[in-house]
Parts: C-alpha cells; structure tokens; sequence
C-alpha cells in the first residue's frame, strides 16, 4: 500500500473513532471556515551527489474549513486546510537562481483535539493537537532551467494549536489562533531525469475562523408540574419551571405562557409566598453562573409583578450551577437546568 494510501486510510479511520467515541456524548455539533496568514521558513532540499538548495518563500496565505463536535469543555475536529506559499530565491550550491518563479504549496486533512480552558473571560482560551495527512506540492522554475522542481509527495502532518473564541451568540463563535503545521520529510522527484531530493515542510500560521454551532439538544418544553399532595386538607405545593436559551436571561414565549399560568394559579387562591429561584447549566464559570442565575429570578420575578402578583409575596433568589436537575461534569450546556422555578406556596 502506498504512504497516501496509508495516510488517507488513517485519517479515515481517526473520523471513524472520534465519531463513535462522541456520538453518543457529544453536546454540539459545528461547523466552520477559516482563513489566515501562512509563513514559511527557509526549506532546504537535499540530494545524494547534488549541491544542497535552500529555497526562501514570501509570506502566503490559508485558507479552508473544518466539522467537529464540542463535548464539554473538549472539541474534536475533522479540518482541511489549502496552504500556499510563493517562491521569492533559490540557492544552489552558493549560486542564486535569476527569474525564479514557483511555489510551495500543502493540501492538509488533520483531525484535531482541542480543550477550552473556561476562565469566566468574555473570551475562551483553548489549545490542541492534530495529526494527519498531508499533500505537499514543490514547484520552480527560471529562464535557462526550465521547470526543474514539480512534484508532490504525501507525508505524516502533525499541529500545535493555541488561541482564543469569542461567542458572539450561543450559536456563532469566532475563532483566533495560533497553528504550526509540520511534516515528516517530503521526498520530490526532479522532472526528466528522476533525481530524487527530500525536503523539510513547516509553517507557521495565524487564522481567523467562524464557527457556526448547530445547537445543544433542544430545551423541554415549559413544564407545569402536577399538583403534589401535601400533609394537609387545603394546601398544595405547585412547581412552574421557565426554560432559557443557553447564556441568557431573556424569557420566550413558551416561558411567558408558563409565567401566566403561575400568575393565574396565585390569583385563583388565598395570598401565599411565592419562591422563584433561578438556576444556571455548568458550562460558565461558578460566579459567572452565579449572577446569571439571579438575572433570570429577577426577569421572572418582573414577569410576575407584571401580571398582577405583589412584589413583597416574592422570595427572589439565585442558586448558580448548584442543585442540577440534570447532573453533568464541568463545563456541559445543559438545557434542564438553565431554568427558574416558581414553587407556591
């Protein structure tokens, strides 16, 4: 089996793996395009008997897209990425090539993890690791040599990554980072006579991305829980649950309905206290989580005096990521507990 066979064959088997690993967990999916500045060092090209070569290149650019799932504060990605980089001298044997022209360029299918440290930040720092296969491509060529390097050759790529995502909404982010991109030797074939030359291939690269999340699993909808019998002849505990989207504090229509209910069920009998007790998923930071939880009890707490409940039979209160009613680790968008419940009497 040929190296791009086996490289391809890899890969696939990578996507295989991470997609049955996270299937069944995995908490978003997303999808993204991405583009950047590319720098490529000087590359130095050796051959048995022939004087070595250090090709310079100008700065180039990148650009492509990448599919992955986000599970907790853990990301795995497929990513392609075209990267090209323009021939600026050629070197050879102390001698420099006049009128060269070329490019060396990449096709590059990594499959990528990636971890976000969640600092409570308007930002998210995150760094990573990919592997995979990379296609690299060699071409000059000058007055008086004609084309005398054009060929391409698959090797074993590999990347660091670091940067930051900003979420602009709950569903799109934007991305910066920082990705060195690396491969095991390439080896080229010299056109017309078969000489065979190994080069090195290592970029650095600073990319701009924008992510699109197709959504955590979506919200229940309102739940008005069924009258629990108490210890007693007349009074009944009754639990209303309002739902929010993912980092808001913004009520829906589906969660106004269910506020009006409470509304009309605290009218219907004898003045009571009414507890309303906001509550937030894990996915922010603990004091983050916090004050979202005490903005949602107070737009509900509004919500309420606005239907005609006193603001004084209200005990406003927020309880942050604590008593979920899902369990869940660090750092997981879980629709059940970004809620409020309103409990009378």
């Amino acid at each position: 089996m040929s190296m791009r066979s086996t490289m391809v064959a890899g890969a696939c088997l990578a996507v295989v793996m991470v997609t049955s690993v996270t299937s069944t967990r995995a908490q978003t999916l997303y999808l993204g395009g991405e583009a950047g500045w590319s720098h490529l060092g000087n590359q130095t090209s050796q051959a048995a008997g022939i004087s070595t070569a250090t090709s310079r290149f100008d700065a180039g650019f990148a650009a492509g897209a990448r599919v992955g799932y986000e599970w907790g504060p853990w990301r795995f990605e497929e990513e392609y990425v075209y990267r090209r980089n323009g021939l600026d001298n050629i070197n050879i044997g102390g001698a420099n090539i006049a009128g060269v022209k070329g490019s060396r360029q990449s096709h590059a299918f990594m499959t990528n993890v990636l971890y976000d440290i969640n600092m409570g930040w308007p930002v998210t720092p995150h760094i990573g690791a990919g592997i995979g296969a990379v296609n690299v491509i060699d071409r000059a060529s000058a007055p008086g040599f004609g084309r005398f390097f054009d060929d391409s050759d698959w090797r074993l790529g590999y990347q660091a990554i670091g940067g930051v995502r900003y979420n602009m909404t709950p569903n799109l982010a934007l991305d910066l980072d920082y990705r060195y991109l690396a491969t095991t030797k390439a080896t080229f074939r010299v056109p017309g006579n078969g000489t065979r030359y190994r080069s090195d291939y290592d970029t650095h690269n600073l990319m701009a991305s924008l992510v699109y999340r197709f959504g955590p699993p979506a919200a229940p909808p309102p739940v008005a829980a069924p009258p629990l019998p108490m210890a007693g002849p007349v009074v009944q505990r009754r639990v209303f649950m309002v739902f929010f989207d993912w980092d808001k504090a913004t009520i829906t229509a589906e969660g106004m309905r269910v506020v009006q209910q409470a509304a009309g069920a605290y009218r219907s009998g004898a003045p009571v206290q009414i507890q309303v007790t906001g509550y937030a998923d894990r996915s922010g930071s603990p004091g983050y989580n916090q004050r979202l939880s005490e903005r949602r009890a107070t737009a509900v707490a509004e919500a309420l005096a606005r239907t005609g409940v006193p603001r004084n039979d209200m005990m406003v209160s927020g309880r942050g990521e604590n008593d979920n009613r899902v369990p869940t680790a660090d750092g997981v968008r879980e629709p059940q507990n970004r809620r409020v419940e309103i409990v009378f009497p």
